[in-house]
């Protein structure tokens, strides 16, 4: 399944979604896939990660329809869709509060 067809299906289901958008080889992004690794799995079972890599062709289209700009970019989508942009390196508990948040509904 495309990274594309599975924001769309959480976002259809009304799930929380964190799309992370990095590359692997900057230095921010390589730091926030460790960021990602610490804090994401307190999480796995109430939000849903869409790990995006930029330089993956067949994640083109999701890239314009987003309009992304900036790598690390993380975009945390709540039940009803709302998003929150995020860019460039977050700490840990920053991570930790945002997933936080939207897991509650906040």
């Amino acid at each position: 399944m495309s990274d594309e067809v599975k924001l769309d299906r959480a976002l259809a289901e009304h799930e929380p979604v964190m799309a992370f958008y990095h590359s692997n080889n900057c230095q921010q992004c390589l730091i926030m896939i460790d960021v990602v690794n610490e804090v994401y799995p307190e999480f796995s079972t109430a939000v849903e990660l869409v790990d995006i890599n930029v330089y993956d062709p067949k994640n083109r289209s999701l890239l314009q329809r987003v309009g992304l700009q900036f790598i690390p970019t993380m975009i945390f989508y709540d039940r009803e869709g709302q998003s929150e942009t995020q860019v460039g390196v977050m700490e840990a508990e920053q991570l930790r509060q945002t997933l936080s948040a939207l897991v509650e509904g906040d």
